[in-house]
């Protein structure tokens, strides 16, 4: 019998060994996307984190997702209704044949309008237009759009124009891209533009013609096809060159997930196929999950001061997060499966403010990364001090020093005067005695 068990032990072993366990690592693989793309991302458009990525940080030329930094930098250094004159540079040094809307030299149109024409129909000679007035020429445009990109941490970004037409000297990286998307897409004003699937531009001081501007992105254009419209997508921007290929950024709001996908390099019957498996992967795989609240107290801190040499607790210090956090996680994680790693100090010295920061929480899964938080100090309670304390006389006996100069000789003369008066009472005294002692004797 013994030998039975032994037996059948060892060939279940072996079973199992033919027949591994199945880990959330081999489930999520399975489920990964094939993207036909060069260069492909999708990341979590609030905390910036990867869910998937090919060959994200090779270096590609981007098109005319180009525009979409354009748009960020004409946002944030112009008004809408400031007026653009259009140069001859700015409608001449594009291609002949690249996408424009057919302006004239000397016209005008709002900024508003051409952010429009821009971001819709993704029009190079009024993109051109934009950087001249927002940094004087394209040249400086190109400069200041580069400097923007490495502020948002586009490290490997490169820009020499607004519009994207091909320049061995401009390239970026999906990665970098979507960085770039994932900072404009939630500004109200971008939004309100890409809510526009039509917009006009009415006569102008060149023309009497009205200009029909349509949006290009095939997913966001229900009238220009109804059977790739994804109404989850809220924002986007197309790009083609023959050397870059065809390029799309893509923004998608499914419930509380919000979804940043970029292709680069990939052929026009795989553009959207790939977008649409980004899109769908982020959506069916992942679920978003609120962190600590600021409202919610992770710890106490005591605070200590310094009296007389003596080292003393002074307060308690209740500690919680300084921003509210949610994040993407795969839907096979269990909330019990991710830890936190806090960064505090022991204690608290004295003197340190309510809101100040001092210190960092981290959230994890396994040894990944998913979010980290500054930790700041929510609110102070202080505790009575351990050492007697001088109560002050009241006001009302508090006399001014410079008082004391004067009442002092004034009391002390008038003790003096008074002692004389009576020195000379009593000289007196006996001055008459004696008279009248005399006066007797005669």
């Amino acid at each position: 019998m013994r030998r039975i068990i032994s037996l059948s032990l060892c060939l279940l072993i072996m079973f199992l060994g033919i027949f591994p366990t199945r880990t959330m690592a081999d489930t999520a693989t399975e489920n990964l996307p094939v993207i036909q793309a060069e260069s492909a991302i999708l990341i979590d458009a609030k905390s910036k984190t990867v869910l998937f990525e090919k060959n994200a940080h090779k270096k590609q030329y981007p098109a005319s997702i180009t525009k979409i930094m354009t748009a960020l930098l004409a946002i944030e250094n112009l008004s809408p209704t400031d007026l653009i004159t259009f140069s001859k540079e700015a409608i001449f040094s594009i291609e002949r044949g690249s996408s424009h809307i057919g302006m004239d030299v000397g016209e005008q149109i709002t900024v508003d309008q051409a952010l429009h024409g821009v971001l819709l129909m993704s029009a190079n000679e009024v993109a051109n237009g934009l950087a001249e007035a927002a940094s004087g020429s394209i040249e400086n445009f190109g400069v200041k759009m580069t400097e923007r990109a490495k502020e948002l941490g586009a490290v490997n970004t490169h820009f020499v124009n607004p519009h994207g037409l091909h320049s061995a000297e401009q390239y970026t990286t999906a990665y970098d891209m979507a960085l770039i998307t994932s900072y404009i897409y939630n500004n109200s004003y971008f939004s309100e533009i890409m809510s526009h699937t039509t917009y006009q531009i009415p006569s102008t001081n060149k023309t009497t013609e009205t200009r029909y501007l349509s949006q290009q992105h095939r997913l966001m254009n229900q009238q220009r096809d109804s059977k790739m419209y994804r109404a989850d997508v809220i924002a986007g921007k197309t790009g083609y060159t023959d050397v870059a290929r065809h390029t799309l950024v893509t923004v998608a709001k499914h419930g509380d997930i919000d979804l940043v996908a970029v292709i680069l390099k990939s052929e026009r019957d795989s553009l959207y196929t790939d977008t649409n498996a980004l899109l769908n992967y982020g959506i069916n795989s992942y679920r978003t999950l609120n962190l600590h609240s600021t409202g919610t107290s992770l710890k106490t801190l005591p605070m200590y001061s310094v009296k007389s040499g003596q080292t003393y607790q002074a307060g308690n210090c209740s500690i919680s997060v300084e921003t509210p956090l949610s994040i993407l996680i795969q839907k096979d994680i269990k909330e019990r499966d991710i830890t936190t790693h806090i960064d505090l100090p022991e204690y608290i010295e004295i003197g340190t403010s309510k809101g100040s920061t001092i210190g960092t929480i981290t959230y994890l899964h396994g040894t990944q990364i998913l979010a980290k938080n500054n930790l700041l100090i929510k609110d102070i309670e202080f505790s009575p001090s351990p050492y007697p304390t001088v109560l002050p006389v009241s006001n009302t006996l508090l006399i001014d020093k410079k008082i004391y100069f004067i009442v002092i000789p004034a009391v002390l003369i008038v003790f003096f005067i008074s002692v004389l008066r009576r020195i000379f009472k009593r000289r007196r005294r006996k001055k008459v005695a004696k008279l009248k002692f005399n006066r007797r004797i005669k």
